[in-house]
C-alpha cells in the first residue's frame, strides 16, 4: 500500500512538472531565442516585477515568515538553495544573471551538493527539473567564522539565468545609503515551513511567502541581542502582527522598496533570530556594510 501512494504522488509531480507554467515560459523564450535572438533577449531590470507584488497589510496565523502567501512570481529575485547531502533548504537572492546571495551558515557542503531553484513560486515550481541550476562554487564572507558574523556567502551558477517574467535580479543599494530610520518598512520573503523545527517542515511551505516587518534602530537590537553588532546587522521585526523568519528561510532577502523608482533593493541577509513563539526581531547581515566584498563577484 504504501508502495503505491509512493508511486501515485510520483505520478503526480512527473505530471504537474509537464504543466507547470515554467516549463511552457521557458520552450516559448527557447523558440523564440531560436527565431530571433536578439529580438526577443531581455536583459535583467534589477528591482522590477512583471507581476506585481500584493503587499500584505495585515497577516493570518500560523506565520509563515508573515503568513502571506506571496503573489506568484511577484519577486522573481527569491530563489531557493539546496542542500543533497544534508537535506537542508535555504533562501536565496539572485543579483546578477549567474550570482545568488545566501547566508553563510547555510554552506555546509561542497558546492557539487547544492543546487538553486529559480524560477518557482510554489512547491511544484521547486519539483520542477527545469528551474535547478547547477552551482560552479561559492565564496563564504572573508570574516565569516561560524554563525553569525558576517553571514554571507556568494553563489556563483554553472549556467548563466535567463530574463523571464519569472527571472529577474534585485537591486543592490547605494554605497551613500548608510543611515537607515528606524522603523522602515521592509519585506521579508521565503520557503520556510510555519513549524519551529522537525521534519514537518522538511518541504517548507507550499507556496513562497512574505512578511512585513520594520527596522529597528542598533539601540533597541542591542537590548534584545547582547552580541549585535551594528558595523555588521539589521535586527527587523513586526509584533504588531506576529511576523518573523522560520526554519527555512535563512539566506532570504531583506527587502525595501523605493519609492522613487519604485525598484526594489536589498538590505539584508536573514541569519539568525529567536526561534520561539514570543515574537522577537529576526537579525539580518548587513548588505550596507559588504558592498565591497558583494560587488567584486558580480
Amino acid at each position: 500500500m504504501k508502495l503505491l501512494t509512493v508511486t501515485y504522488f510520483l505520478w503526480f509531480i512527473l505530471c504537474i512538472q509537464l504543466v507547470e507554467n515554467h516549463f511552457f515560459s521557458w520552450l516559448k523564450n527557447e523558440v523564440k531565442n531560436k527565431i530571433n535572438p536578439n529580438k526577443y533577449k531581455r536583459a535583467f531590470d534589477c528591482g522590477k516585477s512583471d507581476i506585481r507584488p500584493i503587499l500584505p497589510a495585515k497577516f493570518d496565523t500560523p506565520r509563515v515568515t508573515g503568513g502571506l502567501s506571496a503573489n506568484d512570481h511577484s519577486f522573481p529575485w527569491v530563489v531557493n538553495v539546496v542542500n543533497y547531502k544534508s537535506l537542508r533548504s535555504c533562501g536565496g537572492t539572485i543579483i546578477g544573471s549567474n550570482t545568488i546571495l545566501t547566508a553563510a551558515h547555510c554552506i555546509v557542503d561542497e558546492p557539487k551538493f547544492l543546487t538553486v531553484i529559480a524560477g518557482a513560486s510554489t512547491l511544484f515550481g521547486r519539483l520542477n527539473l527545469f528551474n535547478y541550476y547547477a552551482v560552479s562554487h561559492v565564496i563564504l564572507h572573508p570574516n565569516y567564522v561560524s554563525c553569525c558574523d558576517y553571514d554571507v556567502a556568494i553563489i556563483k551558477l554553472k549556467k548563466k539565468l535567463k530574463r523571464s517574467d519569472m527571472i529577474n535580479s534585485i537591486c543592490l543599494p547605494n554605497e551613500n545609503d548608510q543611515e537607515l530610520e528606524d522603523d522602515t518598512i521592509a519585506l521579508i520573503a521565503g520557503w520556510g515551513g510555519k513549524y519551529r523545527t522537525g521534519e514537518l517542515n522538511a518541504f517548507g511551505s507550499f507556496h513562497l511567502k512574505q512578511g512585513l516587518v520594520y527596522i529597528k534602530s542598533n539601540n533597541y537590537c542591542k537590548h534584545i541581542f547582547a552580541s549585535f553588532d551594528e558595523e555588521d546587522e539589521i535586527c527587523a521585526t513586526n509584533t504588531y502582527d506576529n511576523v518573523d523568519s522560520r526554519e527555512g528561510d535563512s539566506g532570504g532577502p531583506l527587502m525595501v522598496l523605493n519609492k522613487t523608482d519604485d525598484r526594489w533593493y536589498l538590505l539584508g541577509v536573514t541569519s539568525h533570530g529567536v526561534n520561539a513563539e514570543t515574537i522577537k526581531p529576526g537579525v539580518y547581515s548587513s548588505i550596507l556594510t559588504k558592498l565591497d566584498f558583494i560587488k567584486k563577484y558580480l
